[in-house]
């Protein structure tokens, strides 16, 4: 999204009077100097604005002009603008796609309370925007950034527009450009009194699920809905890792791209893991290589390089920072970072990849084979659950620490996720009724003791499997520790380290009582001197 949005900086000065007094141009020419004119019959006629006609922009404008809206535009450049007024104008009508050359124009094409989306690169470029728009404004205005933002960023900038006595909202968006133009979800947080103005736009231009509810809810105060947009991405992060892995462990067992496609197609009949990102990964998988001769599938012609925008990473340090653990999602951003490191990993394996490597093995066949592909079913299944879980609970550990106002409104976010959504599946339905049967679950692992029951063996099979042939399956393994650790009483190894630091460090350790509770002060053992 961020880099086709449009950039901001205030337009240049408009031309001189010397140059408007010039002899009259022919039509086709009077017709572009006049498209971004406010005329008295454009004002106050747009029922939503927004800024950055980039790809997303231009997308979600279209959108809300095919629901009957009347849309005011402005972009840095202003061609781009003139072009899609022009282009767009006869399919939804005169008058019904406007723009102004500058924002004080731009304010005066808007109905009352103006309510404007900022589509334009995230950080200061939005920072810039909202400050133009806050000049321009009035009282009740509504501003709106959908931008990748960190929640601290949105709350700072919900407290400075609400200072000035207008309304902010920072609305996260699911599903790319073609989910603006289609219908995405979206995650709204930011002035609670918002909601009821802005409501009827966003639920006509939002997916909707099978039940016909918009994608779409109020996540809560301040940066809420950036920050469950930013939790979001990380489970998006790490699902895409592990159908990745799964990806990788099938071809491990001698398949070929068809018959990991075949694979993937017989599970997703199954039902559970029936979802968006299942399905892309069936593309991918079977993918040819349309430039290659011997029509070689396109994923071994890929670098194996993975981009990000930095919102994964966010979520893992604020998780860290509130002492919530989510090794599925940090395993996931340093997945992408390792694979950023090829240079290193040629030059590494050229020195050692001998020496690291797993012996080569015969490929499984037959009914061996398929009892490791339904293990690495398994695998996937439970990784699955497991990142989902860190996901929502970071998200009630998060929304604790800062006031947000999430907790209550979670059951209604997950069910957002339904349409238009990157994580869109039906494993979304069980998780939606955990929470709404029991709000307070102590983590929603413990909504799936079925799914535990009959995948665990096989979950721990799978990776054993694949740690033995070389596969690192880094968010599978992250996610059977995860599994493992939180249900686990007693932590031998968090025993032992409470010990060492109290030998080295004299820093005191908690001792268990007869009824194996934790006692609320630090305790001290006599040590015998260690001097490293």
């Amino acid at each position: 999204q961020a880099q086709a949005r449009s950039s901001n900086r205030r337009p240049p000065a408009p031309a001189s009077p010397h140059l408007r007094r010039a002899p009259p141009a022919p039509p086709a020419a009077m017709a572009q100097a006049d498209v971004l004119q406010v005329t008295p019959e454009r004002v106050g006629q747009a029922d939503v604005g927004i800024v950055g006609i980039g790809v997303m922009g231009s997308n979600l404008a279209l959108n809300f002009l095919s629901k009957g809206f009347t849309v005011g535009i402005w972009n840095l450049e202003t061609e781009v603008a003139e072009q899609f007024i022009k282009e767009h104008s006869p399919t939804f009508g005169e008058g019904k796609v406007i723009g102004a050359r500058t924002y004080e124009d731009f304010a005066k094409l808007l109905k009352v309370p103006r309510k404007t989306l900022i589509l334009v690169t995230a950080g200061k470029a939005t920072d810039i925007v909202i400050d133009n728009l806050m000049k321009v404004f009035d009282k009740n205005d509504i501003i709106v950034d959908t931008g990748n933002a960190h929640f601290k960023d949105q709350s700072r900038r919900a407290e400075m527009v609400e200072a000035a006595g207008m309304r902010f909202l920072g609305m996260g968006i699911s599903g790319g450009a073609e989910g603006a133009r289609k219908g995405p979800a979206f995650f709204p947080g930011g002035t609670l009194s918002i909601w009821e103005d802005i409501r009827p736009i966003v639920e006509a231009a939002a997916a909707k699920a099978s039940d016909g509810r918009p994608c779409v809810t109020m996540c809560g105060r301040g940066g809420a809905g950036s920050c469950v947009k930013m939790y979001h991405n990380a489970g998006e992060y790490a699902v895409l890792q592990i159908w990745a892995e799964t990806y990788a462990g099938l071809r491990g067992l001698g398949l070929d791209g068809d018959g990991v496609r075949e694979v993937l197609k017989s599970w997703k009949q199954r039902g559970p893991l029936d979802s968006y990102m299942l399905d892309i990964t069936i593309e991918v998988a079977g993918k040819r290589d349309p430039e290659t001769s011997d029509s070689s599938y396109l994923v071994d012609r890929t670098a194996d390089m993975i981009g990000s925008k930095g919102t994964g990473l966010w979520s893992v340090q604020v998780a860290l920072d509130v002492g919530c653990p989510v090794p599925s999602l940090a395993q996931a951003v340093l997945a992408r970072q390792m694979s950023m490191t090829r240079p290193e990993r040629l030059q590494n394996a050229g020195l050692i990849g001998s020496l690291v490597a797993a012996p080569a093995d015969t490929p499984a066949a037959g009914a061996d084979r398929d009892r490791l592909v339904e293990d690495l079913y398994w695998a996937t299944y439970l990784s699955i659950i497991a990142s989902y879980s860190q996901m929502f609970q970071a998200l009630r550990v998060v929304d604790k620490e800062f006031n947000l106002e999430i907790v209550g409104n979670l059951p209604r976010i997950i069910s957002t996720f339904r349409a238009g959504c990157i994580l869109q599946g039906a494993l979304l339905e069980p998780m939606t009724k955990a929470f709404e049967a029991n709000p307070n679950i102590p983590n929603l692992i413990c909504a799936f003791p079925e799914e535990l029951k009959a995948g665990m063996g096989k979950f721990r099979s799978a990776c054993a499997r694949m740690a033995g042939a070389g596969e690192a399956a880094t968010v599978m393994q992250a996610s059977l520790g995860y599994l493992v650790t939180m249900t686990q009483p007693t932590l031998q190894a968090g025993q032992v380290v409470s010990l060492q630091r109290d030998v080295f460090g004299r820093h005191g350790f908690k001792r268990l009582t007869e009824g194996g509770q934790a006692t609320e002060e630090l305790h001290h053992a006599e040590w015998p001197e260690m001097i490293p």
